[in-house]
């Protein structure tokens, strides 16, 4: 696989272990935060894990289970794990992140990098 047949906002399966302390670990879908562009012939590319729940933090995106992004229950992206991850540990696509949640993602991300 490469990063030019990855679209922003797909969910994929990725395998982030090995891990250490707190970072978030195992198998799981995570979204596709990098831009197509930068998709195309990269060997890396930028995520964010979704994990279980509904989160009241200024990083956090909730999300509602959907046919098109293919979530199974309410669960939540943390923009404070962002992963650069080798295309190698992507795998089957879960589903389409809706377009709707890109401004929160960004006004997440710029409030994660105090831009």
């Amino acid at each position: 696989m490469s990063g030019s047949s990855l679209r922003q906002l797909e969910i994929r399966w990725i395998d982030l272990n090995p891990t250490r302390g707190a970072e978030t670990k195992k198998k799981r879908p995570c979204v596709i935060l990098q831009s197509d562009l930068v998709n195309q012939g990269s060997r890396t590319v930028i995520v964010g894990p979704i994990l279980p729940g509904h989160k009241d933090w200024p990083f956090a995106i909730n999300l509602k289970p959907s046919k098109a992004n293919g979530l199974d229950k309410d669960r939540h992206i943390n923009l404070k794990q962002l992963h650069a991850v080798d295309v190698s540990r992507i795998a089957k696509k879960q589903g389409m992140l809706e377009g709707r949640y890109l401004a929160s993602i960004k006004t997440a991300l710029a409030i994660v990098f105090d831009l």
